[in-house]
């Protein structure tokens, strides 16, 4: 997971709090040369359960109820789909101030994280976050994504625009372990509704490519 750094942090502090050592740290965030050259809102990998050996726990702080509140109370509101809009300003009520928006922008927003970002990770990405960004992000053992194998209620399901359009959303409802509904951004929505956000049955995502993976929260 990602951690923001505070004011009055240092990296002993840091280790203390998530039961690791300051040269593990070191080891996951290689751009810090020095362990006391670090500062306010940087951000920082904390290593996830599997990437260390031994008895380190580390807990995921989403609280899931949050964001899928969020994430339904952008449906109804008229939103339209525009590829590329939405999501740049999550202190926002809805995931755009235009009334346009995309899925990654959608999103985005629901995990209260902007779409334009400097997290460590998506750099390579030009520091955005879209469809092939997350799908990259589930894959890899760093980022803000940890992928799971079978679907949660608040997880991203996603598949990457390969030689298409990629796509991704929020899955909103689990039966007999299998996704039955997902709350998505999309110009099939916004075709059928006039209203691109919506909670559907998931036959979009019915392929064999998609993805799981369960935020995990800045703190």
């Amino acid at each position: 997971m990602m951690y923001k750094i505070k004011p009055n942090d240092n990296l002993s502090k840091i280790a203390k709090k998530f039961n690791c050592t300051v040269e593990l740290l070191m080891a996951f965030n290689p751009t810090i040369k020095n362990p006391n050259h670090i500062y306010v809102n940087q951000l920082i990998k904390i290593p996830n359960l599997e990437d260390v050996p031994g008895p380190i726990i580390i807990t995921e702080t989403t609280d899931v109820s949050l964001f899928m509140n969020r994430a339904k109370s952008a449906i109804g509101k008229g939103i339209r789909y525009k590829l590329g809009s939405g999501g740049m300003k999550p202190e926002l009520n809805l995931p755009t101030a235009d009334k346009k928006c995309d899925c990654s922008g959608f999103v985005c927003w629901v995990f209260k994280i902007s779409r334009k970002t400097d997290i460590p990770f998506y750099q390579k990405f030009g520091g955005w976050i879209f469809t092939d960004s997350m799908e990259a992000d589930i894959k890899s053992v760093s980022g803000i994504f940890n992928k799971i194998d079978t679907p949660e209620v608040g997880c991203i399901v996603v598949y990457g625009a390969g030689n298409k359009i990629g796509h991704v959303g929020i899955v909103s409802e689990i039966k007999n372990g299998k996704m039955t509904k997902v709350i998505h951004c999309s110009s099939g929505n916004d075709k059928k509704y006039n209203d691109c956000i919506q909670e559907t049955s998931p036959t979009v995502f019915n392929r064999p490519d998609i993805l799981w993976g369960r935020f995990t929260d800045l703190i």
